[in-house]
């Protein structure tokens, strides 16, 4: 079981962080210029879906971290509250 949760912990933030790049790497190329004089609607769609993909992204990659670091956070605490009862059971 805590395997299980140890890999859990591990995957989730960093299927977050592949989601992210992902996003970042199928984002909508940017128009050419001539494009975007010439159709200024078409350069508007193509900005508000490429930002809506940024916006993902980001959110996505702040998920990962913050879920990394809580998961780092609970390993810490669980290796001190095992290193604090073993030191609690040695005889003195």
């Amino acid at each position: 079981m805590k395997k299980l949760a140890a890999a859990v912990i591990v995957v989730i933030p960093s299927a977050l962080a592949a989601w992210a790049f992902y996003l970042m790497i199928t984002a909508p190329p940017s128009l050419p210029m001539g494009v975007r004089l010439s159709h200024p609607d078409l350069f508007e769609a193509e900005k508000a879906i490429a930002d809506r993909a940024f916006l993902k992204a980001a959110y996505a990659m702040t998920w990962a971290v913050q879920l990394g670091y809580l998961a780092w956070l609970g390993l810490k605490w669980r290796a001190q509250k095992r290193d604090s009862t073993r030191s609690d059971r040695l005889p003195r």
